[in-house]
């Protein structure tokens, strides 16, 4: 292999040791063949002397659950000494790709494109809801509610129902999220590689807590389902309502992450 590729075509060929020959794409599965393609380039890249940056747009497309993994660890590595963009819409690898480089201690930063009343490509400094941690999620959850109490004291009903309605539905995902990452400090963790047992050292569960998320769950959940026909919509709780919810659950977040550092330092 060549550590050039003149006009973008790589000066190497792959073949198969097979009786009768073959070629290899028909033989190696799209995953198999896409593996084979970024181990290529990147030891092309790698044969090179310079240190520009490199581009992947979906590389773990068609790939199994080892070789993203695999596929991760190798993007984080390479970006402690060049810089690795990598296009994605597989949030589950975006994941990935943050644990790793949290473990090799390398930098990472997060950037939305999505298509807009502007059309397409338009960029957001934050990423979607499901893709952020709880902290985060409060604060968006805080300026949805701001848009309910503008629609509201504007004498629009509807618009102050969706966005009350939405903000419930999303309060209840961050609920959610927060068991995980808050109340057991990403010990278990979606997606994860493995179970973080150093993180048990902060964690305690009470009683209190199970039934301020049992009844933020609770209250929230009446908002996620439709109502069964004839039965009248549930009252729509006033912004003042709205806000308190969300308070409840950032000052439980605040009190769980001060125990947190109180119990590990008595553990």
């Amino acid at each position: 292999m060549k550590p050039e590729s003149p006009g973008g075509r790589t000066q190497f060929k792959l073949a198969l040791q097979l009786p009768g020959g073959g070629a290899p794409s028909a033989i190696l599965s799209e995953g198999e063949q896409r593996a084979i393609a970024i181990a290529s380039f990147l030891a092309e890249v790698k044969l090179g002397r310079g240190r520009g940056g490199v581009v992947f747009d979906d590389p773990v497309s068609s790939l199994d659950h080892r070789r993203r993994w695999e596929v991760a660890e190798r993007l984080a590595s390479e970006a402690k000494s060049r810089q690795v963009i990598v296009f994605t819409h597989d949030i589950y690898f975006l994941c990935i790709l943050e644990q790793k480089a949290e473990e090799l201690a390398c930098s990472i930063a997060k950037h939305y494109i999505r298509r807009t009343g502007k059309g397409f490509g338009s960029h957001a400094p934050d990423l979607p809801f499901d893709a952020i941690g709880t902290k985060d999620r409060i604060g968006r959850l805080r300026v949805v509610a701001a848009d309910a109490r503008r629609a509201k004291k504007g004498g629009d009903d509807d618009e102050h129902r969706r966005l009350t309605c939405e903000t419930y539905r999303h309060l209840r995902l961050t609920w959610e999220r927060a068991v995980e990452d808050v109340l057991f400090n990403g010990s278990i963790q979606r997606f994860g590689e493995g179970v973080k047992t150093q993180s048990l050292r902060q964690v305690v569960v009470t009683d209190d807590d199970y039934k301020t998320i049992d009844a933020g769950m609770t209250k929230s959940s009446k908002f996620e389902h439709d109502a069964a026909a004839g039965v009248n919509r549930l009252p729509l709780p006033d912004p003042d309502e709205l806000d308190a919810d969300i308070k409840l659950l950032a000052d439980w977040r605040g009190a769980v992450v001060a125990r947190r550092d109180s119990v590990a330092v008595s553990r």
